[in-house]
């Protein structure tokens, strides 16, 4: 039986995956830590600032000693997903000694979060809604592979500049059952109830709800609950919490981030639905 590593290593040799010298990597820089793995940028030589994705495995917040199963999976993944313009583009693999390390294009304007923060002020409606179509592009392409994010959150999508200021989906997880809680804000009441509760696409859809809220008003959901998450899950999950919109939204891009979040999977829209409501224009 073939092992990851033997399976990585074969990859490289038949050019499969591109593979990066661990010492042509310099200025590392932690940029991102989420409950699938952390994010560093760093410099590579002749090409400019890149990436580095380091997976975590289930019982650990440290990099594995060793390519898992999970390393795996999500290089497979990411081969699979890498041609679409808004999802983050795989460019190869290094390694560090330690493990394989995935290397993927590097986002100059940061994370969708950071964004919003700089530049809400000067952001039109019309801009607002092409940064929710892209999201929902890059989105709609995952489902219709049959892949499920299960992490959807503005710290999760990047802006580069060099590409119209696209906006792409990263940090896709591979983990069927989702185990890992993530953020609340995103998270829908099904598996704040049920830790073993499986994350479907009508999940995708709660999150990617949120995630429209949070281009229309430029603040982080539920803000106010930053110093007591056990409190905001109660809230989200049994009392059905949701952010209050805000003033001057369209009222159909309301209405379609509302039923997004709705408390019942089944009533959410799916994301043929999102996009096709988001092109047609919402104001």
């Amino acid at each position: 039986m073939t092992s990851v590593i033997e399976w990585i290593e074969e990859k490289i040799k038949n050019e499969c995956i591109h593979y990066f010298e661990y010492d042509k990597f310099s200025h590392f820089d932690e940029i991102g830590r989420g409950s699938f793995g952390k994010v560093i940028k760093a410099n590579l030589t002749n090409r400019g600032l890149v990436a580095l994705k380091i997976i975590f495995n289930d019982n650990s917040k440290e990099k594995l000693n060793e390519v898992n199963e999970e390393f795996v999976k999500e290089l497979k993944l990411l081969r699979e997903i890498d041609y679409h313009s808004n999802i983050n583009h795989f460019l190869g693999v290094t390694n560090d000694s330690m493990s394989y390390i995935l290397v993927l294009e590097y986002a100059n304007e940061g994370n969708l979060r950071d964004y919003l923060r700089n530049n809400f002020a000067s952001l039109e409606w019309n801009h607002k809604i092409q940064m929710a179509l892209d999201i929902t592009n890059g989105l709609k392409f995952l489902h219709s592979k049959e892949i499920i994010h299960r992490d959807l959150h503005s710290k999760n999508i990047l802006v580069n500049k060099d590409f119209g200021l696209s906006k792409k989906l990263a940090e896709i997880t591979t983990s069927s059952m989702g185990n890992k809680m993530g953020m609340y804000e995103y998270i829908e009441p099904q598996c704040i109830k049920n830790i073993k509760y499986k994350k479907d696409k009508k999940s995708d859809i709660y999150s990617l709800g949120v995630l429209l809220w949070e281009i229309s008003s430029g603040s982080l959901p539920f803000h106010d609950y930053r110093s007591n998450r056990n409190i905001l899950a109660i809230h989200i999950s049994y009392n059905n919490l949701r952010e209050e919109p805000i003033k001057g939204t369209p009222l159909k891009y309301q209405q379609l981030y509302q039923k997004c979040w709705d408390d019942e999977p089944k009533l959410r829209p799916d994301i043929e639905e999102v996009y096709k409501i988001l092109n047609k224009g919402t104001q």
